[in-house]
C-alpha cells in the first residue's frame, strides 16, 4: 500500500539532485556527471529535471554539444559548493567522539615546503597517530587559500605575510625563510660575495612562476633596488630551476629551504639586502580541530620553531 503525500506537502531538494547539477555544470556534460556519480545519464537528467521543477527555474541549457548553467544556474553554483563544503565538516566534527587514533587531514602547500620542510612533521604526526590519513596537495598560495575557503583543504602552509580581508580565514605566521642567490660554479669568481639587485642586470635570470607568493617577494626585492627583472625563463618548480642553474643556463633567487640539497655545480650567495618570505598556516576560523589536525599543527609548529632557531641570517663563508 502506497502512502501518497498531501497535495500541499512541499518536496525537499536532495543531495543527489544538487550533486547532479554541480557535476553537470562543472563538466559541461550530463554523461560525465553520470560517470562521476556511478549512475546512468538518464538518471542524472531526471535529477536535474526534478531540481528545476522544485525551484521553478531553468538551471542547465544545451549550448552546442555542451550543457552549461543558465544565469540562474550560475547564481546557484557558489551556494551549492558552500553546502557541500559544510557537509565535509560533518566527519571532522564527530571524529573526536570516536577512536582518537583515526582521522583524515588534507594539507595544501607549495612544492618547496613539501619537499624540504614537511617530511619530518608529517612523519612525526603519522608516528603519533598510525591510523591518521594524511593527504597533501601542492599549488600556489592563491589556490591553497581558495581550497581552504571552500573546505576542500583543511589547512594550508603558504607563502603569505597577510591576506585580503576575509573574516572566515585565520592566518598564523610560523617562520621566515630567507631568499638566496644561486649561480653556476663557473660564475663563482665573477660576482661579489654579497649580491645587489643590480648584480643581476647582465645575467640570464631564471625566476619562479609569477603566480607564486615567492615571486612576489623576489619582485619586491628587485624593485627596492631600482631594477625591473626580465627573466629568460619562469618556472613553477624550484627544483627545476636548480637543475637549469646547475646546467649553466642562468642564475636565480630561491628560498633557503631549497638549498640544502644541491649539486656541486651550483654556488650559493647571500643577498646584500636580505629578504625573507613568510611561511604561514591558513585555516578557516570555524574549522573544527579534530585530534588528527591538532597533532599535525603541533608538529608543524615544532618544526617551524626549530627551523627559525637555526635560520642562517648570515653565513661564515659564501658556500656554507
Amino acid at each position: 500500500m502506497a502512502i501518497r503525500p498531501r497535495s500541499n506537502a512541499k518536496a525537499a531538494i536532495t543531495l543527489r539532485q544538487l550533486r547532479a547539477f554541480l557535476l553537470t555544470a562543472q563538466n559541461g556534460s550530463a554523461s560525465m556527471a553520470a560517470r562521476s556519480l556511478g549512475v546512468t545519464q538518464p538518471a542524472v537528467s531526471q535529477q536535474l529535471q526534478e531540481l528545476e521543477t522544485l525551484l521553478r527555474v531553468r538551471l542547465i541549457e544545451r549550448v552546442g554539444i555542451r550543457m552549461l548553467p543558465t544565469p540562474s544556474g550560475r547564481a546557484m553554483l557558489e551556494p551549492v559548493r558552500r553546502a557541500f563544503a559544510a557537509l565535509d565538516q560533518i566527519e571532522p566534527a564527530i571524529a573526536p567522539f570516536r577512536d582518537a587514533d583515526t582521522g583524515l587531514v588534507r594539507l595544501g602547500t607549495g612544492a618547496t615546503a613539501c619537499i624540504h620542510f614537511l617530511p619530518e612533521p608529517l612523519a612525526r604526526a603519522q608516528a603519533s597517530m598510525p591510523n591518521l590519513q594524511l593527504v597533501v596537495v601542492t599549488g600556489n598560495t592563491s589556490d591553497i587559500v581558495s581550497g581552504v575557503e571552500e573546505g576542500a583543504i583543511d589547512v594550508g602552509l603558504v607563502t603569505a605575510d597577510e591576506l585580503k580581508s576575509n573574516p572566515s580565514i585565520h592566518l598564523e605566521h610560523v617562520f621566515d625563510d630567507e631568499l638566496v642567490a644561486i649561480l653556476p660554479k663557473r660564475l663563482e669568481t665573477q660576482l661579489p660575495d654579497l649580491l645587489q639587485p643590480r648584480s643581476f642586470s647582465h645575467l640570464p635570470l631564471i625566476l619562479f612562476d609569477p603566480a607564486g607568493g615567492t615571486r612576489d617577494v623576489v619582485n619586491a626585492w628587485f624593485r627596492v633596488g631600482g631594477v625591473s627583472p626580465i627573466p629568460i625563463m619562469e618556472l613553477g618548480s624550484i627544483e627545476a630551476i636548480k637543475v637549469l642553474v646547475g646546467a649553466g643556463l642562468g642564475v636565480s633567487l630561491i628560498p633557503d629551504l631549497a638549498t640544502r640539497s644541491m649539486p656541486d655545480t651550483i654556488v650559493r650567495r647571500p643577498l646584500a639586502q636580505p629578504v625573507r618570505r613568510r611561511l604561514s598556516l591558513v585555516l578557516r576560523t570555524d574549522k573544527v580541530l579534530d585530534s588528527g589536525l591538532r597533532t599535525l599543527l603541533s608538529e608543524i609548529r615544532a618544526s617551524a620553531a626549530y627551523q627559525q632557531e637555526r635560520a642562517p641570517w648570515a653565513w661564515p663563508d659564501k658556500n656554507r
